[in-house]
């Protein structure tokens, strides 16, 4: 069943919301016309510079300047947000948080226990608690920890209280590390020591790349998470990384691929990461590993021109952290006891940004990285923006196919943003053990087509109920005449859909895909009422 309105419980809510949604994202609808955003950041020695205009940037794309087609200010989180709408009870959505605030500037604290070793955690909790009982009630910050898989023990907030209590919580983890040092008594047989020094190379090996890619896939799963909260989206990282680039007496490991592709889907949503190295001042270790360049073409701290560590220029890992906070705006903190002063200097970049945008021609889209340049009319300022972007071609720019993506949402711990859901499920009393599940679908955030007179398009929508491996799947296609098109975009569209759930079963995970163009969003709620 699909159509226009609005379920029960949401019917007078929903346009106030929706509407309220409306003054922070306006409709937009997508024509295929390619759109590079870049944040910057501009600052002087008195702190973040105010008042600049679109005349006072220039921005080059491979040294060839462009043309600004958008240009937009965010002052502070919050500052320019839509007013609190209160959800309805037992509804959720992933464009507000419970207390209907919009989700608008971010910055997300990630605290990383897969890379950092166990003393390293105990002084990094420490600093981050230095941080937030001088912090204050600020702007929202949001908490994640990294472990063998990321966990949100507190989204968004302004409540100090709130995040010091969550940082007292938590404790030390060891999550899959081996030390660098491992070693075995000989057995006397040279033969036998080395198939034992073999094993553990390559079980250090895999350790190595299961942590690589535990991270490429956190940091995608927070990308598409923030990928439609506007203005600044901060990412601190607070983690003793892991290296770029190993070499080998016969072999060169390279993973600077899942560095890009953390890199691009992070950019892509406009998310700035600030790693934060959790092991202080840590000198510059001996016989550092990250050293040599790597492939040509591909972007890490080479091509970039910012390593560190084959110059003995910081810590195992900073090249790294150079090359991940270069690729999307941020700015890397190392090799220093403030780790509280870092974390506050990475939340200070949300005050002022400036978003600047410009369409590159087509038969620029070349598969390439290209490096950007962005200059400002000012003198003896600081710029903070994204040192490049993926020219990847339209066509060819998906990495993953929509089964894989929608796989990976349901299975996530964290929300999707780039298609807006309000949903709610309530028992059916007409069927014990089943839910009727109700779906708001904002369609701005959709693309659609106009034709005659009519805009149509399409989603996919997967539903799982939690502790079930059965996904319950929907297709559905709408059409809107001109008449009824304004009223659609503030009221939504409603999809229900009925859900059978065992009686342990305490929640429900939905994702909606628009067909149009691949993007997704998700939410999960509880089920309730049994």
């Amino acid at each position: 069943m699909f159509r226009l309105g609005l379920a029960p419980a949401l019917r007078l809510a929903l346009p106030i919301l929706l509407a309220a949604i409306a003054l922070a994202q306006q409709p937009t609808f997508r024509a295929g016309t390619h759109l590079v955003q870049v944040d910057v950041v501009v600052r002087d020695k008195n702190g973040p510079v105010a008042g600049l205009q679109k005349s006072d940037f220039t921005i080059l794309d491979e040294g060839k300047p462009q043309l600004i087609t958008t240009f937009s200010v965010t002052a502070g989180s919050g500052a320019l947000a839509a007013p609190a709408v209160p959800l309805p009870p037992g509804a959720v959505s992933n464009q507000r948080n419970r207390r209907g605030e919009p989700l608008t500037s971010a910055t997300i604290l990630l605290i990383d226990r897969l890379n950092t070793p166990v003393n390293d955690q105990v002084y990094a909790n420490r600093k981050i608690l230095q941080f937030l009982q001088q912090r204050g009630a600020r702007d929202r910050l949001g908490i994640y920890v990294l472990g063998n898989s990321i966990r949100v023990i507190q989204e968004l907030t302004e409540d100090p209280d709130r995040l010091d209590r969550v940082v007292k919580t938590l404790k030390p983890e060891t999550a899959r590390r081996l030390s660098a040092d491992v070693t075995v008594d000989s057995s006397g047989d040279a033969v036998t020591d080395a198939m034992i020094a073999d094993s553990l190379d390559r079980l250090q090996q895999f350790v190595v790349d299961d942590r690589v890619r535990t991270v490429r896939e956190a940091m995608i799963a927070i990308a598409r998470h923030l990928a439609k909260v506007p203005g600044r989206k901060n990412l601190i990282w607070v983690s003793g990384s892991f290296p770029l680039i190993i070499l080998k007496p016969h072999e060169t490991i390279d993973y600077s691929k899942d560095v890009d592709d953390a890199a691009r889907a992070l950019s892509d949503a406009n998310v700035a990461v600030y790693p934060v190295d959790a092991r202080g001042l840590a000198g510059t270790p001996a016989g550092n590993a990250e050293q040599g360049p790597g492939p040509v073409g591909r972007p890490n701290c080479f091509t970039l021109g910012i390593c560190t560590g084959m110059n003995g220029g910081g810590p195992s890992g900073v090249d790294t952290m150079n090359t991940l906070a270069s690729l999307t705006g941020g700015r890397a903190f190392y090799n220093t006891n403030g780790i509280d002063d870092s974390i506050r200097k990475a939340t200070e970049d949300a005050q002022i940004t400036y978003t600047i945008g410009f369409s590159p021609p087509d038969d620029a889209f070349d598969d390439k990285f290209h490096k950007l340049t962005v200059k400002v009319d000012r003198k003896s300022v600081d710029l903070r923006f994204r040192k490049g972007y993926f020219a990847i071609r339209q066509r060819e720019a998906a990495q993953v196919s929509p089964e894989q993506i929608v796989s990976q949402l349901l299975q996530s711990s964290l929300d999707a943003t780039a298609v807006g859901i309000t949903a709610e499920a309530g028992p059916d009393p007409a069927h014990a053990g089943h839910f009727d599940a109700r779906l708001v679908i904002d369609i701005r955030t959709l693309q659609l087509e106009h034709r005659d007179g009519v805009s149509s398009g399409g989603v996919e929508i997967a539903l799982l109920v939690g502790g079930s491996k059965s996904v319950q799947t929907l297709t559905r296609t709408f059409e809107i005449s001109d008449g009824a098109l304004a009223a659609a975009l503030q009221s939504g569209l409603e999809v229900q859909a009925p859900i059978e759930a065992p009686p342990e079963a305490r929640d429900l995970r939905v994702v909606v895909r628009d067909r149009a163009t691949g993007a997704a969003g998700s939410v999960r709620l509880a089920l309730k009422n049994r």
